[in-house]
């Protein structure tokens, strides 16, 4: 595996600790950090594809802005069902993670 640089440090924080950088390829990450941990998951919600918001849970967790559907940021696992759908399976809807590393004044994620 590489690591490619993705993000400065200062950008993070000037966004207010999280933000979702596109990739290309279709592939676009949320990334925030909270208690002095990087976090990256996919940033496109499972459920209507509409892009992640704000950290919830004393930092551990992320909202879907659409229907406040929420995800682990550790594991990307569906925590809190859709308001609009709150009988879906939620172990069905689980984010993939990536791993982050800081390295100098930069963001790298592992490819």
């Amino acid at each position: 595996m590489t690591w490619r640089k993705i993000l400065g440090l200062k950008a993070l924080e000037n966004s207010g600790n999280h933000v979702s950088i596109n990739l290309g390829n279709g592939k676009v990450v949320f990334i925030t950090k909270q208690n002095g941990k990087l976090y990256g998951i996919n940033a496109i919600c499972s459920h209507l594809k509409c892009v992640l918001g704000n950290v919830v849970g004393d930092g551990k967790r992320v909202r879907c802005p659409c229907h406040n559907a929420e995800f682990e940021l550790e594991t990307g696992k569906m925590v809190e069902p859709p308001f609009i759908a709150p009988q879906i399976p939620m172990e069905k809807y689980t984010l993939e993670t990536y791993n982050l590393r800081e390295e100098g004044n930069f963001i790298e994620i592992e490819e």
